[in-house]
């Protein structure tokens, strides 16, 4: 999991500190027994990457000043969410 700013606190000003992505923000771990695991997830993850178009941003709904990334709540702006999942479904069925 990569919460990038997230876990930053903001600038003084109120302003969030925006950073450029490194190869570090990408990374993750996982674990996984078999190989059709893996080729169903880089499946989904290329899939994912194809219609990041579709994919908006979010905003804090509850930010307080002190570990924000845990305590903090957020939003999806517009109905991104939504159209992802119709898309999805329109790609893959009921394939979950």
């Amino acid at each position: 999991m990569e919460r990038g700013t997230l876990s930053e606190q903001r600038n003084p000003d109120g302003s969030e500190r925006w950073r450029r992505w490194s190869s570090s923000a990408w990374r993750c771990r996982g674990a996984s027994s078999r190989f059709s695991q893996v080729k169903y997830a880089i499946d989904r993850l290329t899939w994912l990457h194809e219609n990041r178009r579709i994919v908006g941003g979010l905003e804090w709904v509850d930010e307080p000043e002190i570990l924000r990334f845990f305590y903090g709540r957020l939003r999806p702006i517009g109905d991104w969410q939504e159209r992802l999942v119709a898309k999805f479904k329109a790609d893959f069925g009921d394939s979950l």
